[in-house]
């Protein structure tokens, strides 16, 4: 039963971080800010600081108007997600994997241990 354990994990993993989590860029969708003509200021969606914003500006997820309206570029938010959750699911897999590998050292001691 273990093994099975070992292979959910890394995928439940994995489609959690596909899943887009509330916050800033997720009001920015809803809003429906996802191209140059749609794009919105902050003031209106519940963003308090624009400077939430820079992580995802950063990684060219958030983009910005020269008028000050920010948009959410969709294809390379889901590239960003894809890639999180790729990297989630292979660390979370290896550490499985290596405990599974490490468990017979780890494990209590055989024997009888201290008496």
């Amino acid at each position: 039963m273990g093994a099975i354990g070992m292979i959910i994990m890394p995928i439940s993993i994995a489609i959690m971080f596909l899943k887009q989590p509330p916050g800033p860029v997720s009001k920015l969708i809803k809003a429906g800010a996802i191209d140059p003509e749609t794009a919105r200021r902050t003031k209106g969606l519940d963003i308090p600081r624009p400077f939430i914003l820079e992580p995802a500006l950063k990684r060219r997820i958030v983009q910005r108007t020269s008028d000050g309206r920010y948009w959410v570029d969709l294809r390379r938010n889901r590239q960003y997600r894809r890639r999180l959750a790729i990297v989630g699911g292979v660390v979370v897999f290896a550490i499985g994997m290596a405990g599974w590998m490490l468990w017979p050292h780890l494990g209590p001691l055989q024997g009888g241990g201290a008496r």
